[in-house]
């Protein structure tokens, strides 16, 4: 009986230890597998870190590449260029500055008729074209002042929009009458023929000669201006027909002394001040001769210059 007891515990201790052998292997190639899995993970983050270093060393300058990385309690330092900071600062400015100009109420142009009246200074000069340099001081002269007055202007202005509240062209028909007072002694020609009626046979003091001009203008305006803006920039030309241009009894129209048309460059502003008021203001400068080169004596190149500052009236 002890002998069978005996082989009974042999075989069990025996079984027992052979599948242990059995198990062990398996649980080395499950490590193996996991350690090989570990360092292929790791290589990748390894490379990974790798490039996001390079990319991060070629934006940086040599003395950002010194800086460190980390704090001494291992958190990763992060750093803010100032180019960028300020970049950022510029966007973020534009937005509010957008921001508080869509809350500006919208000024819009309007399809009106105006009554407009102006007021000016008006200037005729030439050039005397045998006296170019004062022999005196031997320099250059300046243009002979020949007439000057202040011009007076009324009439319509038409405003029609082209957008709600940023173009617009202006159109208008004025009558304009302008006293001109003689400031240099260059007038009529003397009295070397009696061909034509303006010929003087002597000069009168020249704050004793003036010309009256009278004319219908058509001026014809762009407008630009903001979305919520009250004032505008304007420019464009004006059309002149002459009515009457007379030095002392003679109307320098009747005998082709001056051309049948006068054509202008204007250029200038309005400021809306409300819905019935604007002021507005302009320089003329007139592109063409205003006389004929016969009419003074020794002057030629005459050339009008005016300017002028009005009110606009719109009563609805």
């Amino acid at each position: 009986m002890k002998h069978i007891t005996l082989g009974v515990l042999l075989f069990a201790t025996t079984f027992v230890f052979a599948q242990e052998n059995s198990e062990q292997p398996q649980l080395e190639d499950s490590s193996t597998e996991e350690a090989v899995s570990t360092d292929s993970s790791a290589t990748e983050d390894s490379a990974l870190a790798q490039t996001a270093t390079l990319e991060t060393a070629s934006e940086l300058s040599p003395a950002d590449e010194a800086l460190p990385e980390r704090t001494l309690e291992g958190y990763r330092i992060i750093r803010i260029r100032k180019t960028e900071t300020k970049a950022y600062k510029d966007s973020v400015k534009k937005v509010e500055r957008q921001i508080e100009e869509d809350k500006k109420p919208t000024i819009p142009f309007r399809l009106t008729a105006s009554l407009m009246a102006t007021v000016g200074y008006k200037g005729l000069t030439g050039s005397d074209p045998y006296r170019y340099y004062d022999r005196s001081n031997n320099k250059e002269i300046d243009p002979v002042n020949l007439f000057h007055g202040f011009p007076f202007e009324v009439g319509l202005l038409a405003t029609i929009p082209l957008t709600e509240a940023t173009v617009a062209i202006k159109i208008g028909a004025l009558y304009e009458y302008t006293y001109l007072i003689a400031q240099e002694k260059y007038f009529l020609k003397t009295n070397e023929s009696n061909a034509s009626p303006w010929f003087e046979e002597d000069y009168r003091e020249p704050e004793k000669e003036h010309i009256t001009q009278m004319r219908v203008s058509f001026p014809l305006l762009f407008a630009l201006k903001g979305r919520s803006t009250p004032a505008m920039f304007e420019v464009g030309s004006k059309i002149s027909i002459p009515i009457q241009d007379k030095y002392k009894s003679i109307n320098l129209v009747d005998y082709d002394l001056r051309p049948s048309v006068d054509v202008a460059f204007l250029i200038g502003g309005t400021a809306i001040v409300n819905k019935y008021l604007s002021i507005t203001g302009h320089l003329e400068i007139q592109i063409q001769d205003v006389y004929d080169n016969e009419l003074f004596v020794g002057v030629t190149d005459i050339m009008c210059l005016a300017y002028r500052i009005g009110v606009l009236f719109t009563p609805f």
